[in-house]
């Protein structure tokens, strides 16, 4: 098999159990039971430990030159997997085969001496890796300068802080040609721009057409730099896939836990006759169920004007949304949302130019009478990199009290200055927590509720995903004369 499709790195079955002993002399006594069980004909003893299976039963293999990420919970088995995969930890069960090199980002510091310099432990680094040291003299330079450590590379590594470490290793493990670049949580401790820089580097090697394993709990970033990812739990590989699905997959899951988790303290009573009609929202059934006169339960002053629209319009695209918002959907559902719109110039559109102006449209229904609720708004890439955020808490809409049985018309008039491409909204109903510490209660999350496209700003793309509004002013400083406004 050519080298360029061998899969790096092929996983069968690989399962790995630890021992846990209630104390630490009862492991000796397990080893000589085990050594001896056959010769003194016991076969029946009691072990003195606990099984804990980090791992079970997980199967998968690599592409040459793509970026996964691995996803899961403190105590998933992340890290379990990494080290077998590195090999420097032995499976129970199953087999790892490896193709070219493996260079490994896990535990910051691991291998390094720490009595040796900076220098030093370059060159012990990088000959352990299979450079020789003419190899490892000829890039010293290169490392160097891209850990940015200053004379600290001529000092014990010892002295040096979590982020200095975490450099100096960065840099001599993307710098030996691996093929595969197994990374786990460290550029956590970096600061943000070296964080950009090493970001940098790990898409040129992906694209140079390094295997990268990558894990981390910021979603953001697996969504951003990984095509596919797999997701773990309790030492089980629950899904590999797309990123966008595997990730959703894996924010519903822990919502519904938090949700389970979380008990509400404050029982809502309000009660109100149902029945009426999805654009009867006007001032008086807050005035005489909320208390608040002044205050409509919608985003706008104007009730009429939301009178004015024909619930077909409201309902327009209802049974396709009502479908894509199965999928990974979660919460409470006390209030659930049964419709979303975009529209440009009072027209329902999936297409936008530069700087159009949009009405984005949430239609949800309530179960319970609510309050204290907050509706977030994401635009997202396809990717699942969060471009855009609204929420009423920013719009100062939290107030506003929620009746049983009724529809609400959330709508939202935004402006989008936005790079071409492809997006989504993601959207959300919570209660945010009650008291410091809490979680937060999900009553709707929606990870997939729209798609629209973006197209090319006619006057030449941008440099980022969003053009933020601004005024500039220019003056000749010398005179104070101002040239432009």
């Amino acid at each position: 098999m050519n080298d360029s499709t061998t899969p790096p790195i092929q996983l069968d079955s690989i399962s790995k159990c630890y021992r846990i002993y209630k104390n630490p002399q009862d492991r000796f006594r397990q080893a000589l039971l085990d050594r001896f069980r056959t010769a003194i004909g016991t076969t029946h003893d009691s072990p003195l430990y606990r099984e804990h299976w980090a791992l079970r039963d997980v199967s998968f293999e690599l592409r040459p030159g793509e970026a996964v990420g691995i996803l899961g919970r403190n105590g998933a088995g992340k890290s379990t997997l990494l080290q077998i995969i590195a090999g420097t930890l032995a499976p129970t069960s199953g087999t790892v085969v490896t193709n070219g090199r493996i260079t490994a980002l896990l535990e910051l510091g691991s291998g390094f001496n720490p009595d040796f310099t900076g220098r030093e432990n370059v060159y012990l680094n990088a000959q352990i890796l299979g450079l020789s040291r003419e190899e490892a003299h000829a890039r010293f330079d290169g490392i160097a300068a891209f850990a940015d450590i200053g004379d600290f590379i001529e000092q014990p590594v010892k002295t040096y802080s979590s982020g200095m470490m975490m450099r100096l290793a960065f840099a001599v493990q993307t710098a030996v040609d691996p093929k595969v670049l197994i990374v786990d949580e460290a550029l956590s401790v970096g600061d943000m721009l070296f964080q950009a820089k090493c970001m940098a580097r790990i898409n040129q090697l992906v694209n140079n057409g390094v295997t990268l394993l990558f894990v981390s709990h910021d979603v953001g970033v697996v969504r951003q730099i990984c095509s596919r990812s797999i997701f773990l739990e309790h030492g089980k590989l629950i899904r590999i896939g797309h990123t966008r699905e595997v990730a959703d997959e894996y924010v519903r899951i822990q919502l519904e836990d938090r949700n389970r988790a979380t008990t509400r303290k404050k029982e809502l009573t309000v009660e109100l006759d149902s029945g009426e009609s999805l654009t009867n929202l006007g001032r008086k059934s807050v005035e005489e169920h909320t208390g608040t006169p002044a205050e409509p339960p919608l985003a706008q002053k104007d009730v009429s004007a939301h009178q004015a629209k024909k619930d077909s319009d409201l309902l327009l695209g209802m049974d396709s949304f009502l479908q894509r918002a199965i999928e990974n959907r979660t919460g409470t559902q006390s209030a659930s949302i049964t419709n979303v719109q975009m529209l440009r110039r009072g027209l329902h559109s999936n297409y936008f130019d530069f700087g159009d102006n949009v009405e984005i449209r949430v239609l949800a229904t309530f179960k319970d009478s609510l309050e204290n609720l907050n509706l977030a708004v994401k635009i997202r890439t396809l990717q699942g990199t969060d471009v855009v955020f609204m929420d009423t808490r920013i719009q100062d809409k939290m107030g506003l009290k929620y009746i049983k049985d009724r529809t609400y018309l959330f709508s939202w008039n935004v402006h989008l200055p936005l790079m071409h491409g492809n997006y989504t909204l993601s959207i959300g109903l919570a209660h945010p927590p009650e008291e410091p510490g809490e979680d937060w209660v999900f009553v709707d999350v929606i990870p997939f509720a729209y798609d629209f496209k973006m197209g090319t700003r006619p006057g030449g793309m941008i440099g980022g995903y969003v053009a933020l509004p601004a005024k500039l002013e220019v003056a000749c400083i010398s005179e104070m004369d101002r040239v432009a406004t």
